[in-house]
């Protein structure tokens, strides 16, 4: 790919949730320079996690409603909590929806963090690194073989059956590893993108190194928060208190340089997903950093 990936977080989830709103986001984005757009999952969180994700809809049906809206933005789920979900018929789901937006679908999979979440779903929380493993066997496996007979003999069996249509990719979906971990770092170096949440320069640069070590080819595409603000503020963080990126488009586009330089291939941004103005801070983006981050990169 030429040039880093930049992705936006949409709001499908907090104060500003709103179906003709989600639509107006991802066309400022599909206009205003940015490659994909992407939702966030969950699906019914204990109370102490409502004020963030208590009012969300659901991912993949989100994605359908924005397949139709859009043209060329690509369509992503950061992150998609797999082992929640019932494998074969996710699998489904997500081909259906890479099938019918023209091979735009982009799944950035975990294996959850929220252990609240998994018992209010019936879901094995200590399982699901494990789980996790097995889906995207079977997903790496049945994805070639579709459209038309399948057969999986691995952890989660499929028994022989068909399955059509495919993905737009012969090849199957495009899956990102979401996390943090040694286990996402060895999973990333499977399917070939790694996508950390929140890190520091510091911290994203020797695990990149890590994975590249394991796949020279993989790519790094981070999940980071930004927010355009008059001043600087070194030590910005997020919602859940995480590294951010926070001050003036300039600053703004010389931090993400610096994650480029420290291994980073793109971002899948929030520009503060639940707060008014969204759509003017999209374009703003696209207009004011995005072109900066070109400059500084030379």
């Amino acid at each position: 790919m030429g040039g880093p990936h930049f992705g936006l977080i949409l709001p499908n989830y907090g104060a500003e949730l709103d179906p003709q709103t989600l639509i107006r986001c991802a066309a400022a984005a599909e206009e205003s320079g940015w490659h994909s757009g992407w939702v966030t999952d969950h699906i019914a969180v204990p109370e102490e996690h409502a004020p963030i994700y208590g009012n969300l809809a659901e991912a993949m049906v989100t994605l359908g409603w924005l397949a139709g809206a859009t043209h060329e933005l690509g369509l992503g789920v950061s992150a998609l909590v797999v082992p929640q979900r019932e494998p074969l018929l996710t699998l489904k789901q997500l081909v259906s929806l890479d099938y019918l937006s023209g091979g735009r679908l982009v799944v950035a999979i975990a294996a959850g963090w929220m252990e609240g979440e998994f018992q209010v779903l019936g879901a094995d929380f200590a399982g699901r690194g494990r789980a996790l493993d097995n889906w995207i066997a079977m997903a790496g496996d049945l994805g070639p073989q579709m459209p038309g007979p399948v057969r999986h003999s691995g952890a989660l069996e499929v028994a022989e059956s068909f399955m059509a249509p495919g993905a737009a990719s012969r090849g199957g979906l495009e899956l990102w590893a979401a996390g943090v971990s040694k286990a996402t770092l060895r999973r990333a170096a499977v399917t070939g993108v790694w996508h950390p949440v929140g890190l520091s320069v510091e911290d994203l640069a020797p695990m990149a190194a890590e994975l590249r070590g394991k796949r020279p080819d993989a790519r790094v595409v981070l999940r980071l928060s930004t927010y355009l603000r008059s001043e600087p503020l070194p030590e910005g963080r997020d919602e859940r208190g995480r590294p951010a990126v926070v001050g003036p488009p300039e600053w703004v586009a010389e931090r993400l340089v610096d994650y480029i330089e420290a291994g980073c291939d793109g971002f899948v941004m929030n520009l503060g997903h639940d707060s008014p103005g969204l759509e003017d801070r999209i374009r703003r983006f696209g207009a004011e950093v995005l072109p900066a981050i070109g400059r500084n990169g030379e």
